[in-house]
């Protein structure tokens, strides 16, 4: 017989545990959230106390109940109403909340006005419209953030965006709980704020007449010479930063200096080195001219700041710092001049002296100063603050140094970048981050102790737009990766990616869609692996989703009247040894989403060497290593503007690899893919040389010198064995960004003709 006190024991838990395991519908995900039996039902009205709550937070949630889901919060004042505000005085943490949901109540309590938006926020995204129903999932939550520095940037000065779109902006910065608007203003491509001082700024440098079409790599460059520009009145950036508190967000504003500086030259040549007039520039990169570092040019940008600190109540003002090259300096009287009197040592204290000269004002007047990390350079004012863009290493320095730190590595937190694998993606600047790439970002380095880390304030996503003229590819670019940072930034316990992935599908794809956002449909693409088959490679696209099969329709076939077939994979097969005569074809195979039927294409070349093995003496930088084994032997040719995914990078100044044909083959051709973009410190290497042999004991070689617009070198000979060596530059040449540093270099597929 079965122990009676065990049943009983059991019953018991079957009748008061109401808790049921459940995943979150909210993103960013609450650091506590239990959901029980039973829902609250809105009706047409609903009873609020909003005694506890500031007007404009009681004006927000009644819109948005209204406006959503048709609900009118009814104002009263009792001791028992079913929706109740309550403040709480003390807390652990700060901005802490608590959302406490029953079937026949609603309370919501929090420690601040902050935390109380925060809290409506959530609450929003748990009501659930099924049929005629509107209702809430009885639960209980407790939340508060993990970071204090939740970021998002907008840069205006490549491409300008208006008041009302830089409004919405925010607005969905601040739904998904980012508090730190960084408001790039000023570039050398135009300066967006008025200076009442200095009039020129906006009449002359806020306007260029012309901008560069396509890519910056493209060759040759054409341009758009429609005058392009706009710029932001005092009174408007008020409304803004107005707007933005009530929003619970701080604008930080960025004002650049010394370098990216050839909107404000063009305006006022005079506090160049040279003095010459220039016009704004319509090319995107990195320019020479920057501010000369004379003192009449620090008071020039000191008066700037003076008109910028009466418009942003910020602690903190970003003054960039970065890609400043010294080749102006090193030439100019003026600069040399200063270097000697402060017994500077080179161009980069002089940049030092310059950045230190800022802080002590913006000090003076009770403001930090926060810079790209190349302020570090040089040395750094006690009182400033570093934002690390060229991966996490410069944060790391600067806490080391006692400095307050915000994570902004580009192999995270750039959105510019690439966020699919999809050759239809629009153009961007180049890289690769992708929502789960973005979602698996930790701001707090390993190798710092747990006092330094307290030093990380935050992360922050960039977004340069020098290829994002619109509102509609700003959202693209923007969410939903913005998502998976807000989990990053804010939640204590982030889920896996997989739940969250589950959860942006289920309810908050339709969530930016209600809001009228054009989000990228990355999230819906499918995993794409590559593998190795005895005769090729194999391409495979497979997805878990259940919102979409794929259609296939007469991959590699040219027959028009084939039947259309659905899969839930797709497999294509690649055989190196039916490629006749040695001769390459480009093909594309369509996919379709069952979605809204948007097409994935895949680019690939069939080649000899496909699949074939490769020994790495020299290895590939790990942010750069994507499927290494295959990658230039993967018949995927890596495009240009370049997604890193499908080139491998190195940054070394010799790569020495070697591939193993498995027979003997008569070669009459080597072919090599390199990429070139200065601005991203990427070069082609100087010398490439290969050796052929058919025994591993002998061999024959060849040096060829690698020029532009050159990928295929003759050898005529028979091998077994290729051994290749890249010779790349030993230092980046002066007067190009990254000067001094090792290159990078960027290689993609291998082939070979015979």
């Amino acid at each position: 017989m079965k122990n009676p006190k065990i049943i009983l024991l059991i019953l018991l838990i079957c009748v008061f545990s109401k808790e049921i395991i459940a995943q979150c519908p909210i993103i960013p995900a609450p650091s506590s959230y239990s959901q029980y039996k039973g829902k609250f039902l809105f009706s047409i009205f609903v009873e609020t106390n909003f005694a506890q709550i500031p007007e404009n937070l009681k004006k927000y949630f009644d819109k948005e109940m209204l406006q959503q889901f048709h609900t009118d919060l009814l104002e009263i004042e009792s001791d028992k109403p079913i929706l109740s505000f309550l403040k709480i005085e003390s807390a652990i943490h700060k901005d802490y909340y608590e959302i406490d949901v029953k079937s026949n109540c609603i309370q919501i309590s929090c420690t601040s006005d902050a935390s109380c938006f925060y809290a409506i926020n959530s609450f929003l995204q748990l009501i659930e419209k099924k049929g005629t129903e509107t209702y809430v999932q009885n639960c209980k939550i407790t939340d508060y953030p993990k970071f204090e520095w939740r970021g998002l940037h907008l840069d205006v000065s490549r491409h300008f965006f208006t008041v009302d779109e830089v409004k919405k902006y925010i607005d969905l910065m601040a739904f998904y709980k980012f508090n730190t608007f960084h408001w790039h203003l000023t570039d050398d491509q135009g300066w967006r704020i008025e200076i009442k001082k200095y009039p020129k700024l906006t009449d002359i440098g806020a306007w260029r007449d012309s901008t560069v079409n396509a890519h910056y790599t493209t060759n040759p460059r054409t341009y758009n010479t429609d005058i392009y520009g706009g710029f932001y009145t005092q009174e408007q950036v008020k409304e803004v930063v107005k707007y933005a508190e009530s929003k619970y967000v701080n604008i930080v504003p960025e004002i650049e200096m010394p370098g990216h500086a050839r909107a404000a030259l063009a305006a006022y040549p005079e506090f160049s080195c040279t003095g010459i007039q220039q016009n704004v520039p319509g090319l995107w990169g990195v320019f020479d001219d920057i501010y000369c570092s004379k003192k009449e040019t620090i008071d020039f940008n000191i008066d700037i700041l003076s008109e910028v600190l009466e418009l942003f109540p910020s602690k903190f003002i970003h003054v960039g710092g970065d890609e400043a090259p010294k080749d102006r300096w090193k030439k100019c009287n003026n600069c040399q001049k200063v270097i000697l009197e402060n017994n500077l040592n080179d161009e980069h204290e002089l940049q030092s002296y310059f950045i230190k000269k800022i802080d002590a004002f913006l000090t003076s007047k009770g403001r930090k100063l926060i810079g790209w990390d190349e302020i570090l350079e040089g040395g750094l004012s006690p009182n400033a603050a570093v934002m690390s863009w060229r991966g996490t290493q410069g944060g790391i320095e600067a806490v080391k140094q006692g400095h307050a730190v915000v994570m902004s590595p580009g192999s995270h937190c750039y959105f510019d970048h690439y966020q699919s694998k999809n050759s239809g993606e629009p153009i961007a600047f180049g890289g690769f981050t992708s929502l789960e790439k973005i979602y698996s970002f930790e701001p707090i380095p390993e190798d710092l102790s747990l006092q330094e880390s307290k030093l990380i304030l935050g992360a922050q996503a960039n977004l340069w737009t020098e290829y994002i003229p619109n509102m509609k590819q700003l959202e693209y670019m923007t969410f939903p990766r913005a998502l998976a940072l807000s989990q990053v930034l804010w939640s204590v316990s982030k889920p896996s990616y997989k739940e969250f992935q589950e959860t942006l599908i289920k309810k908050h794809l339709f969530i930016l869609k209600q809001k009228d956002v054009n989000y990228s449909k990355a999230v819906f693409y499918p995993e794409m692996t590559i593998s190795k088959t005895k005769k090729g490679i194999q391409y495979q696209f497979k997805s878990d989703l259940k919102e979409y099969q794929f259609i296939e329709n007469n991959i590699n076939q040219q027959d028009s009247n084939s039947k259309i077939s659905f899969h839930k994979e797709i497999k294509v097969n690649l055989d190196r040894q039916k490629i006749p005569n040695g001769e390459t074809a480009a093909l594309v195979v369509p996919f379709y989403l069952g979605l809204e039927l948007n097409p994935i294409y895949l680019n690939y070349k069939l080649h000899q060497l496909l699949g074939l093995p490769i020994k790495y003496i020299t290895q590939p930088n790990e942010r750069y290593s994507n499927n290494k084994e295959l990658c230039l032997v993967d018949g995927i040719l890596g495009k240009t503007p370049w997604n890193s995914s499908e080139w491998l990078g190195f940054d070394t100044t010799e790569i020495n690899f070697e591939v193993n044909l498995l027979k003997e083959t008569e070669i009459k051709n080597v072919y090599l893919s390199f990429l070139e973009d200065v601005s991203s410190w990427i070069h082609l290497p100087e010398k490439i040389i290969i050796s052929t042999s058919t025994d591993q004991k002998k061999w024959d070689e060849f040096s060829f010198d690698v020029t532009k617009n050159k990928n295929s070198y003759q050898i005529n000979k028979n091998a077994t064995y290729i051994r290749y060596k890249i010779v790349s530059k030993m230092i980046i040449p002066l007067n190009f960004p990254g000067e001094g540093n090792i290159p990078w270099t960027f290689m993609d597929e291998i082939m070979i003709n015979y």
